[in-house]
């Protein structure tokens, strides 16, 4: 996976290291721990959402594959995960 980062900093190939599917204040998120080929680690935090469409007259519904992903409790994110996602979830 190629991850973006805005302010021109480009794009960088990562790895996956672990997928959590994790249910915070009523919303579900997917938390990633990926790492670059130099040992470097990001959490990339997404929101989960479930998309409905109208296409040819049928509606569709497309939500994001996380069956590779364990269901964890917030609590039982390692401290730095939990840290990384409280500051991307802030409002």
């Amino acid at each position: 996976m190629w991850i973006w980062f805005s302010g021109g900093v480009g794009m960088i190939k990562t790895s996956s290291e672990a997928k959590y599917v994790v249910n915070r204040k009523g919303e579900k998120f997917l938390v990633e721990i990926r790492r670059t080929p130099d040992g470097k680690t990001f959490v990339v935090v997404e929101k989960l959402r479930k998309h409905v469409y109208e296409k040819e007259g049928e509606e569709l519904v497309w939500e994001q594959n996380v069956e590779d992903a364990e269901e964890v409790e917030y609590e039982k994110l390692p401290q730095e995960v939990r840290a990384a996602f409280s500051s991307a979830t802030k409002r």
